[in-house]
């Protein structure tokens, strides 16, 4: 007499179990999406029970503009980094 642990059926149940599982975890995760482009650098935020979310700026602005600099061991972007070049701009 097979037990029940052996019968395919119950095999069947428990990998689907275990695939919904997978899912359901998968699920709760947060995704964020980035669109680097020339001029302007844009995000967005999906978490689970919130639809679509943008991404502010320290300055509460919706895009940052796409610019990096360095100035010493400091790594500037966005507004910060477009003063910096404007401050120390080179003329010819």
């Amino acid at each position: 007499m097979r037990s029940l642990f052996h019968s395919k059926s119950f095999h069947i149940q428990i990998s689907v179990i275990l695939v919904l599982s997978c899912l359901i975890h998968l699920s709760l995760a947060a995704v964020l999406a980035i669109d680097y482009g020339t001029e302007w650098t844009k995000a967005a935020l999906v978490k689970p029970g919130i639809p679509l979310q943008i991404v502010l700026t320290k300055d509460s602005k919706r895009k940052e503009q796409s610019v990096v600099a360095f100035k010493k061991q400091e790594r500037l972007y966005g507004v910060d980094a477009f003063n910096l070049v404007a401050l120390f701009s080179v003329r010819n």
